[in-house]
């Protein structure tokens, strides 16, 4: 089935993987995922780069297992693109160079993307060493409150476990990607409300570093992309990737 769907996505499902980083702790271990956004630039969870030990104005360690040697490299989280777990739990992190091979993901717009189908990548205990690809379908967004950032609720998200904090979450239909991973849903008592999830829109990481681009023409020949419209809605209990 994973095959299928990656052929679906095109060329869009062939760049994931080197435009994703591991997210690693002192001791090696994979605690989430990052990616490319812009040359030397990767995003990720502010929860991740906590798990990683690290936090504003400090440094993590990241390695792109897809590319060359996939040896670690060390990189800066500035202070003033960090967005607390709690709120809009955003880090990026600034690379001394770009690891060659490597292809920063073009962003689109989380508007308009209902019913689409998307894909990410990450690192989750029972994928190889290298990663798996992840499925699901768009919802709605959600908007802002006070104490949090607007999100991008995720349907039949059950490949989107713990290890995809922070992948990307590209749109199938456009070839652009709309998101960042950085919840899923507990179950309640009778093991309801599963096989969601939650996404950082694109539009966030913009608030937080404005020099991003969206790309409105789709980066893939033959895919057209929809007519945006936004939807509200309420949002249920969460639980991070990597904490639950």
């Amino acid at each position: 089935m994973a095959g299928s769907r990656q052929e679906a996505g095109g060329g869009a499902g062939s760049d994931l993987p080197a435009a994703v980083a591991q997210i690693l702790a002192e001791d090696g271990a994979v605690v989430g995922v990052g990616f490319l956004v812009a040359e030397t630039v990767v995003v990720t969870c502010a929860h991740v780069v906590e798990a990683a030990g690290s936090g504003p104005d400090g440094t993590v360690l990241l390695a792109f297992p897809h590319l060359g040697s996939g040896e670690s490299m060390r990189g800066n989280v500035p202070a003033e693109l960090w967005r607390q777990a709690a709120h809009e739990d955003v880090a990026f992190i600034r690379l001394a160079r770009t690891p060659a091979g490597a292809r920063a993901l073009p962003l689109g717009s989380a508007e308009g993307c209902a019913g689409h189908r998307v894909r990410s990548y990450g690192f989750p205990t029972q994928a190889p060493s290298e990663g798996h690809f992840g499925f699901g379908v768009a919802g709605d967004l959600l908007p802002a409150t006070g104490s949090r950032s607007a999100l991008l609720q995720l349907t039949a998200a059950n490949d989107l476990t713990t290890g995809f904090s922070g992948g990307p979450v590209l749109d199938e239909m456009t070839g652009l990607v709309v998101g960042m991973l950085s919840a899923i849903t507990a179950p309640d008592p009778l093991a309801r409300g599963q096989n969601i999830a939650y996404a950082t829109p694109t539009q966030v990481l913009r608030e937080v570093l404005p020099e991003l681009a969206e790309t409105e023409v789709c980066p893939y020949r033959g895919w057209s992309r929809s007519p945006r419209s936004t939807h509200g809605g309420s949002v249920a209990a969460r639980t991070p990737y990597g904490r639950s």
